[in-house]
C-alpha cells in the first residue's frame, strides 16, 4: 500500500509501481516512458486499455515531490475502483468512467531532479552531470530542472518556446522527448492533465488556441475548481508569463487539439523540500479530477 506519511525515492517510485502492476494485472501495466539524462528510468502506468486515453504527469519539476506521491495513492485508489473495492460517494461516475476510458500516469518525469531536490548533486552517476550541477549556484532544495539543469516544461516545441542559454534548442532533453513519445503513442488520447506546485490554481487557457477551445477548457475546469476547491487561473495571467513559454499542456494542446489544464498544488508559502503532511493534502484535494475530467472534458 501507498503510504503518505513518508517520502519515496525516485527507485522506489519505480518499484511500487511495478508492484502495483503485479498486484492488480487485470487493471494496471507498467510501462515506462523511456530514461532520464542520468539513464534513470521515468516510470509509467497504464490503468485499463481502451484508445481512449486521459494522460496524467507529475514531477516535471523536481522539486515538486508532494504531487508525486498523490498520484502514486490516485492510482492505487483507481485500481480498487477497477476491483470493485473502493466507493466514494463524492465520485460514484467513477466505475463506469474507468471502464470507458483509460488513464496513462507519469508520476516522475523527472527522477533526476527529483533526487537532486531531496538530496543534493551528488546523486547523479554521470560525473560531467555532478559537475555541471555543482556549478548551477542554485539550492538543492528549489531544483527544478533535469540533471542537465534544463527546466523541462520550457523545452516543449510549441508556439510560445523560447531559446535561452543552456536551451537553444526545443526538445532537447530525454525526459521531453519521453513525454511527446507518451503522447504520440495515444492518437486517441482525450485530454491531458499537468500536476505542478504552487499556488491552489487550476491554468486552462492556452493562448495560441481558439476561442472555442478555450471556452471549453474553461467549463472543465470550472468542473475541477467544485472538487479541489481551487482557483481559476485567468487568460490575463496566462497571456503575462510569456517568458514561462514551451511548455507541455501548450505542446499537447497545440498538436492535438483537445483539453490539456494545468493544476497548481500546495498554497504558495509552501517551502520546498515538501513538508509530508502536503502529500495528503494535494491527494484529498485532487483525487478526483482525472475522473472529473473524464466525465465533463471529453
Amino acid at each position: 500500500m501507498v503510504e503518505l506519511d513518508r517520502r519515496y525515492t525516485a527507485e522506489e517510485i519505480t518499484e511500487k509501481l511495478k508492484e502495483m502492476s503485479h498486484r492488480y494485472p487485470a487493471h494496471l501495466s507498467y510501462r515506462p516512458a523511456g530514461e532520464s539524462a542520468d539513464d534513470r528510468e521515468i516510470p509509467g502506468v497504464l490503468l485499463g486499455d481502451s484508445p481512449k486515453c486521459l494522460l496524467v504527469s507529475a514531477g516535471i519539476h523536481g522539486r515538486e515531490s508532494a504531487n508525486t506521491a498523490a498520484i502514486l495513492q490516485m492510482i492505487e485508489t483507481y485500481a480498487l475502483i477497477r476491483e470493485n473495492e473502493y466507493s466514494d460517494p463524492l465520485f460514484e461516475p467513477g466505475k463506469k468512467l474507468l471502464r470507458e476510458y483509460s488513464i496513462y500516469f507519469l508520476p516522475l518525469m523527472n527522477p533526476d531532479g527529483y533526487e537532486i531536490a531531496l538530496g543534493d548533486g551528488g546523486i547523479l552517476q554521470n560525473a560531467a552531470l555532478r559537475e555541471k550541477a555543482g556549478n548551477q549556484g542554485i539550492p538543492w532544495k528549489e531544483w527544478k530542472g533535469n540533471g542537465r539543469g534544463v527546466d523541462i516544461n520550457r523545452n516543449f516545441p510549441c508556439a510560445s518556446f523560447l531559446p535561452r542559454e543552456g536551451m537553444e534548442e526545443a526538445a532537447s532533453e530525454p525526459e521531453t522527448r519521453a513525454l511527446i513519445r507518451a503522447f504520440a503513442e495515444f492518437p486517441e488520447s482525450v485530454g491531458y492533465l499537468d500536476v505542478h506546485s504552487r499556488g491552489k490554481v487550476l491554468y486552462y487557457y492556452r493562448r495560441a488556441m481558439t476561442w472555442r477551445y478555450n471556452r471549453r477548457g474553461k467549463r472543465l475546469a470550472k468542473r475541477m475548481q467544485k472538487l479541489s476547491g481551487y482557483r481559476l487561473g485567468s487568460p490575463r495571467e496566462e497571456r503575462e508569463t510569456t517568458f514561462d513559454g514551451g511548455n507541455s499542456v501548450n505542446y499537447y494542446s497545440e498538436r492535438y487539439g483537445r483539453p490539456a489544464v494545468t493544476v497548481e498544488t500546495v498554497a504558495d508559502e509552501a517551502g520546498f523540500p515538501m513538508d509530508l503532511a502536503y502529500q495528503k493534502e494535494v491527494y484529498r484535494e485532487i483525487r478526483w479530477l482525472p475522473l472529473c475530467f473524464l466525465k465533463y472534458g471529453v
